[in-house]
């Protein structure tokens, strides 16, 4: 499957769940114990912006992640998929606009939570401002709500066949690919992703009606302005072991998150 790692065997596994059985989860599970060390993941947050710096801040105080729709992520190829309208329609018997609107149900499904499993300085600098910000440390309590992310050049995927596969056969794999595979290289921020060593999360805001009632419409995330949603971390079995003030953090926010996480009797350290 264009040279997918982990995703290669995970797509197999998973194959058809109507008759099969759930091989693919304890497969990734496994992975993801091996990868992750000592059971921990880190989010990196910035400090720097109004408005959403109050926002980070408050959503951090009421035990919350925030899941971003993926349109407001920092790597312009997010979701990127390059596909052959007229020869999916061809193959699968849909009309074009069918097609492009199954595709658009998909890029509208999820929200993304990223995370890293390696607390690296480089990270310090890319995703914390240079140390202006926190560097937020999480014990994993369930594996299963965690992807790894494959870094892969997406010009390389065949996406016209993998859209075939699933509608034609139910396949899996275009139902989790575009969400897990990112380019080695963010054009956007002129960095190697690589080095990111990331996990992600994926939420769907349309299960509890959180979004248009639940009901997924043409682009109704950008024609509502949604840009994401908070959750509490604890519903994904996610704890908070500390956070890393970074030094550069302003002062006046340290003491007002020390109070919070003296309060909630959460450690902390300094950069």
């Amino acid at each position: 499957m264009n040279g997918f790692g982990f995703y290669e065997k995970y797509v197999t596994l998973m194959g058809n769940l109507r008759d099969k059985p759930d091989r693919a989860t304890p497969y990734k599970i496994d992975y993801l114990r091996k990868t992750i060390k000592d059971g921990k993941v880190y989010k990196f947050i910035s400090f720097d912006g109004e408005p959403s710096l109050r926002t980070k801040i408050d959503t951090l105080k009421q035990g919350k992640i925030w899941f971003s729709f993926y349109k407001t992520l920092n790597d312009e190829t997010e979701f990127q998929i390059n596909y052959d309208v007229n020869k999916i329609a061809m193959e699968t018997g849909r009309s074009v606009n069918n097609v492009h609107l199954l595709i658009n149900y998909f890029t509208q499904m999820y929200d993304v939570y990223s995370l890293t499993y390696e607390c690296q300085d480089y990270m310090w600098k890319d995703y914390a401002s240079n140390g202006n910000g926190i560097c937020i440390e999480f014990s994993v309590g369930d594996y299963d709500y965690l992807y790894p992310v494959e870094y892969l050049d997406k010009e390389s995927i065949d996406f016209n066949k993998m859209i075939i596969s699933g509608i034609n056969n139910g396949d899996f794999a275009f139902a989790i690919i575009p969400w897990v595979i990112k380019n080695p290289y963010n054009v956007t921020l002129n960095i190697d992703s690589t080095k990111e060593k990331e996990v992600r999360m994926l939420y769907c805001p349309y299960d509890l009606g959180e979004v248009n009632g639940g009901t997924i419409e043409m682009n109704i995330k950008e024609r509502l302005g949604y840009k994401g949603i908070a959750k509490p971390y604890v519903d994904f079995d996610l704890n908070i072991s500390k956070i890393i003030f970074g030094d550069k953090c302003n002062s006046k926010l340290i003491e007002e998150l020390k109070s919070y996480l003296n309060a909630k009797g959460i450690g902390y350290t300094y950069l």
